[in-house]
């Protein structure tokens, strides 16, 4: 029998298709081509009706090769949110983890991120849903026959089986913000001092909880994609360091405890326990960044077109240079941090006789690696000493041995990966393998 998984991915779309007897499985990606021009350089919204169809699209074509598909699970982009009316259709775009809103001043001369967490005690980033909503809600943007808010996987799985109301899971919420994670539940009082209605928020339910069915095939609860990667990579639970680069990146390690740390994230984890995530916001976005700076040049310096030029195969061509070659540092914040989001990045040791692309490439990649490695080394050393294994995941990683090459040496261990591909798509089709047995919500 086979299980399906669907990553909503910021870029891209990609579903999976598996059998646990054969251990086989079919991926396949799609451009999530969504996305909604705007004006305002710092809105990031996509089309929530043309997600949907795309994630039908993947299921619908893997139901006619396969005819014994037992379940289908789902994951996507974490922090973003929609609002959708009381049939449970979307009335808003999804404004995306990346939109900048609660980052512009509020009244008190604050933005309204910081305003949140000074407020609550919880740190509510910009991008982050109830930072996305606080903002609309003071600027008259929430929509006037709004019933709830969800993210977009838990709309996604609402449509597939044709329920009115969104049900999220305990990842998914915390990653909305002001959610007590050592409690599971949002914290109420806190939103009730910010005047933001729970009413508006998402049930809460177990990960593995089915949701209905989708054409007879039953619907598994979405979980967040940084846990859906981390099930589908890692063998070894405890013992694995998780690094996963895609249009962000992040560090993650399983906890069974629950922990404060600074700088760092805690969050849910499927099945019970924690993840301790170090998030940064520029990731494969980064070296995206500097490939584009690159074929500007040439393209402004040639006078000709650069179609035919495969500008990723070129820079990930050069040859690595380890630790020990005076190379520029590159600090790679050029979208700030979620504790600073108007720090940039820089770049830094500069010489006469260094400042080559070759240079800049891999002093770049290193950056890349660097910002996960200070947050990897802001977890207490009884949590680092038990981790022994480095497992990647994330096409911007995959595709990139220079990267690889990069996290190896800042880690000092060899780094793996998944036999498969589509590691978050295959993790949700995981918590759906483990939610088979499970009951309907109602």
């Amino acid at each position: 029998m086979h299980f399906i998984g669907i990553d909503i991915g910021t870029s891209s779309v990609s579903g999976v298709a598996y059998t646990a007897e054969s251990r086989e499985i079919e991926s396949v990606t799609i451009p999530n081509d969504a996305g909604i021009y705007s004006v305002k350089r710092w809105e990031r919204a996509q089309d929530p009706m043309r997600i949907l169809e795309i994630v039908r699209m993947i299921i619908d074509d893997f139901s006619l090769r396969y005819t014994t598909i037992r379940g289908i699970g789902i994951t996507g982009q974490m922090h973003g949110i929609l609002y959708v009316d009381r049939d449970g259709d979307a009335i808003s775009p999804l404004y995306t983890w990346q939109d900048g809103r609660a980052n512009l001043r509020y009244k008190t001369g604050m933005t309204y991120s910081a305003f949140l967490s000074e407020s609550t005690g919880h740190s509510v980033p910009s991008g982050f849903g109830l930072a996305t909503h606080f903002y609309n809600c003071h600027n008259g943007l929430v929509p006037d026959r709004v019933a709830k808010i969800c993210t977009i996987m838990d709309f996604v799985v609402m449509k597939l089986v044709d329920r009115t109301t969104p049900v999220t899971d305990y990842s998914n919420g915390a990653g909305l913000g002001l959610f007590d994670v050592e409690q599971l539940d949002f914290d109420h009082a806190a939103l009730a001092r910010v005047g933001i209605d729970s009413a508006l928020l998402p049930e809460l339910a177990e990960s593995t909880i089915s949701c209905g069915h989708y054409r007879d095939i039953p619907v598994y609860m979405a979980v967040g994609d940084n846990q859906a990667a981390f099930l589908g990579s890692v063998d070894h639970l405890k013992q694995s360091i998780h690094v996963t680069v895609g249009t962000s990146s992040q560090v993650s390690v399983f906890s069974d405890n629950y922990m404060k740390i600074p700088g760092i994230e805690t969050r849910p984890f499927p099945g019970g326990g924690y993840m301790l995530v170090g998030a940064a916001l520029c990731g494969g976005q980064a070296f995206a960044m500097l490939r584009t700076f690159f074929e500007d040049t040439v393209a402004k310096f040639s006078g000709y077109p650069t179609e035919g030029l495969d500008f990723y195969k070129i820079m990930t061509s050069v040859a690595y240079k380890d630790d020990s070659v005076d190379l520029p540092i590159v600090e790679t914040l050029f979208d700030g941090t979620r504790s600073a989001p108007d720090k940039r990045g820089n770049i830094e040791n500069i010489s006469t006789h260094n400042f080559t692309p070759d240079n800049l490439i891999i002093g770049l990649l290193k950056g890349i690696c660097r910002e996960l490695y200070q947050f990897y080394q802001a977890l207490p050393e009884e949590v680092r000493s038990a981790k022994s294994v480095l497992v990647g995941s994330g096409n911007a990683l995959k595709r990139n041995p220079l990267l690889c090459r990069a996290f190896e040496e800042q880690f000092k261990t060899a780094l793996i990966f998944s036999p498969y591909d589509e590691e978050a798509a295959f993790g949700a089709c995981l918590n759906a393998i483990a939610g088979s047995t499970s009951t309907i919500v109602n």
